[in-house]
C-alpha cells in the first residue's frame, strides 16, 4: 500500500503542511487586504463626496451641478420642500423612495422585488435655496462609475491553495525520487548481497549523506567479498597442509602393510614426525580460532622484557649462526609473558631458517612503548611479499617446502597475539619489530 511507503508518507505530510500554511496565510492575507482596501475605497468616497458637496454649494445652477456630480461621482441627490416632499431627484429612480426627514438625517424606504428596502442616512442638507433643501446621497455600489467595495472571491484563494499544493507535491515527489533512488539501489544491492552475489556494488554520486551510505555499503561489500575469498583460500590451504602429512602417513602405513618397508625405529620416527606436524597445525588453527572469537585468555602481569627474550632464545641455536642479544635495563611490559615468548620465538625460528650467519635480538624504549626487534643478515622479505607475510597460510616460498618453514601460520598467530596486547607488529627490512605498550 502507498501509505506504508516512507516516501509517500513524507510526500503527504509535506503537502499537508504546505496546504495548511498556504490556507492560513491566504485567509489572513485575504482579510487584511480586503480590510485595508475597503478603508482606502471609503476614504476615496469621502473625498469624492466632499468634492461633490463643494461643487453643489458653489454652483449657480443647482440642477446642472447635481447632474454633474451624479455623472462624475455617481452621487445621488434629493431636493425636498419644507414639508419633506420630493421636488427633484437625481437619478429619477430615487423618487421610488418614501422619504422621512429625521432630526439628524433621512430615512428612505421603498418596495423592491417584493422586499422592503430601508436606508438610514446621517445626512444634512448640502444647500438650502428658499424653502428647498438639497441632500446628497452616497452612490449605489452597482452604479456605473461608483467606487465598489473590494472583494476577493473564495475561488481565487482556493485556486491559489490548489496550485500551491500541486506545486508542493510535484517538487516534493521529484526531490524524494532523487533522494530515494539511491536508497532503492541500496535495497536491491542488499538483497543481491544477501543472496550471495558478493560482487554487487551501488553507483555513488555526490558527497551527501546518501552518497556516504553508498560508499559505506560498497566498502562493506568489498570486505565481505575479501573475507569470503580469504575463507575459501584458508579452507584450500588447510586441506593442502593436512593432506601432505596425512598422505605421507598413509603411504608409509600401506608400504609397511605390503611388506615393502620394515616397521623399524626409523619408520616409526618418520610417522611421529608427520603426526607432530599435524598436531602443530591443529594447535595453530585452534589459537587463531580462539583469537578471532575473542576467547583467547591472556594472563596479564608486569613482565621483564629481558627475561622474555631469554625464554624465547632458550634451546634455539645453529652452529653456523651467531645470535646477539641487546636489552636496555629496566624494561617492563604488562603482558602475558608466555604469549609474548611465543611471538618472539616464532620470529627467531623464521630468522634461523633464512639467516646467513648472524641474528640480532634487541629491545629498547621508544617514547611510551617498548620495541622488540629481531633482525637477521639473510636475504629478507621481497617488497612484493612484505605486505602479505602476516596473512594466514601466506608464504613467500610458493613451494611450501618444510625445509624453509611450516604452514604459514606463525606470523599470523604472532600478529593476533600482539594485537590482543594492544601492540603492533611490522616488518622493516631487515627486522621484524614488535611494539608493546609499557
Amino acid at each position: 500500500m502507498i501509505v506504508r511507503s516512507l516516501r509517500w508518507r513524507l510526500v503527504i505530510a509535506t503537502a499537508a503542511i504546505i496546504a495548511a500554511v498556504v490556507l492560513t496565510s491566504g485567509l489572513f492575507s485575504t482579510v487584511t487586504i480586503k480590510r485595508q482596501f475597503d478603508q482606502f475605497l471609503l476614504e476615496e468616497q469621502r473625498v469624492e463626496m466632499r468634492e461633490a458637496h463643494r461643487i453643489v454649494q458653489r454652483a449657480p445652477d443647482v440642477d446642472a451641478a447635481l447632474r454633474l456630480v451624479h455623472g462624475r461621482y455617481g452621487s445621488r441627490a434629493l431636493v425636498l420642500d419644507a414639508q419633506g416632499n420630493v421636488v427633484a431627484a437625481y437619478p429619477a429612480e430615487v423618487r421610488d423612495y418614501q422619504v422621512r426627514v429625521l432630526p439628524r438625517g433621512l430615512e428612505l424606504t421603498r418596495l423592491r422585488e417584493g422586499r422592503i428596502e430601508k436606508l438610514m442616512l446621517m445626512a444634512q442638507p448640502v444647500r438650502v435655496i428658499g424653502d428647498r433643501r438639497v441632500y446628497l446621497l452616497p452612490p449605489r455600489e452597482d452604479a456605473p462609475g461608483a467606487p465598489r467595495r473590494f472583494r476577493i472571491r473564495s475561488t481565487t484563494w482556493l485556486a491559489g491553495l490548489a496550485a500551491a499544493t500541486l506545486l508542493a507535491v510535484g517538487v516534493t515527489v521529484m526531490f524524494f525520487r532523487r533522494v530515494f533512488r539511491p536508497v532503492d539501489a541500496l535495497t536491491t544491492a542488499s538483497r543481491a548481497l544477501a543472496s550471495g552475489r558478493l560482487d554487487t556494488r551501488v553507483p555513488v554520486r555526490g558527497d551527501d549523506e546518501v552518497a556516504e551510505l553508498g560508499r559505506a555499503f560498497n566498502s562493506m561489500a568489498e570486505a565481505l567479498e575479501r573475507n569470503e575469498r580469504a575463507r575459501r583460500n584458508m579452507v584450500s590451504d588447510v586441506a593442502h597442509e593436512l593432506r601432505t602429512p596425512l598422505t605421507s602417513i598413509r603411504v608409509q602405513v600401506e608400504a609397511a602393510q605390503d611388506g615393502v618397508v620394515e616397521a623399524d625405529a626409523q619408520f616409526l620416527a618418520s610417522i611421529a614426525e608427520d603426526a607432530a606436524a599435524l598436531s602443530r597445525l591443529v594447535d595453530d588453527l585452534q589459537q587463531l580460532s580462539l583469537a578471532d572469537a575473542g576467547q583467547l585468555r591472556l594472563e596479564l602481569a608486569e613482565s621483564d622484557v629481558a627475561e622474555i627474550l631469554d625464554r624465547a632464545l632458550s634451546g634455539l641455536s645453529r652452529a653456523d649462526i651467531t645470535i646477539t642479544r641487546e636489552v636496555a635495563t629496566g624494561l617492563v611490559v604488562r603482558a602475558d609473558a608466555r604469549r609474548i615468548v611465543q611471538v618472539v620465538r616464532n620470529l627467531l625460528v623464521n630468522a634461523l631458517a633464512y639467516a646467513n650467519g648472524a641474528i640480532r635480538v634487541s629491545a629498547s624504549r621508544v617514547h611510551d612503548r617498548v620495541e622488540i626487534r629481531v633482525a637477521d643478515d639473510g636475504p629478507g622479505v621481497a617488497d612484493e611479499h612484505a605486505e602479505r607475510i602476516f596473512d594466514r597460510f601466506y608464504r613467500a616460498d610458493a613451494s611450501r617446502s618444510r625445509a624453509t618453514g611450516g604452514a604459514g601460520l606463525g606470523l599470523a598467530i604472532a600478529k593476533q597475539l600482539v594485537e590482543l596486547h594492544g601492540g603492533t607488529i611490522r616488518y622493516e627490512r631487515p627486522a621484524f619489530i614488535v611494539s608493546l605498550p609499557s
